[in-house]
């Protein structure tokens, strides 16, 4: 019975351990996708957008949500169920590896349709904006991406 609890422990810690890098993932994709979609006060005053392009641009940004919501789902969790597996059956570490792969090509996939889904709605938010705009915002982003570089420099 000790082995057995022993394995399961195991097996719940190294569940949780897989879990932590994919929810930091989640919540890094995600503020990024915010930054590009959010924030229209700061980014309508910064470009001088006019009230169509916001308009327009939060329309992009509830297209993006509403295609990215089924796959939002398939990203939370979804280990639960190899842990009960092998609560279950503590020596089926092959039935619990197959299916941590097969949650792992699923949520692979609805990151990377996610991800295709976030690339067209910037295109389609790019296309809003004026030439002179998208080189403001390239500007700002270079500022950005500089100040979160030295950010990352310092610590």
């Amino acid at each position: 019975m000790r082995k057995r609890t022993a394995v399961a422990t195991a097996a719940v810690a190294l569940i949780a351990l897989m879990a932590v890098p994919l929810l930091y993932a989640q919540a890094a994709r995600h503020r990024g996708a915010m930054m590009m979609f959010g924030h229209f006060d700061k980014i309508k005053a910064a470009l001088g957008l006019t009230d169509q392009q916001v308009s327009q641009l939060k329309a992009v940004r509830e297209e993006l949500k509403a295609q990215n919501a089924p796959y939002r789902g398939q990203l939370r969790g979804g280990f639960g169920a190899v842990a009960q597996l092998l609560l279950k059956t503590p020596n089926d570490v092959a039935g619990a590896q197959a299916l941590a792969q097969a949650l792992i090509d699923q949520q692979a996939a609805a990151r990377n349709a996610m991800q295709v889904n976030v690339l067209n709605a910037a295109s389609k938010a790019l296309n809003i904006l004026t030439p002179e705009q998208r080189a403001t915002a390239a500007q700002l982003l270079e500022q950005r991406m500089a100040m979160q570089q030295r950010m990352h420099d310092s610590h």
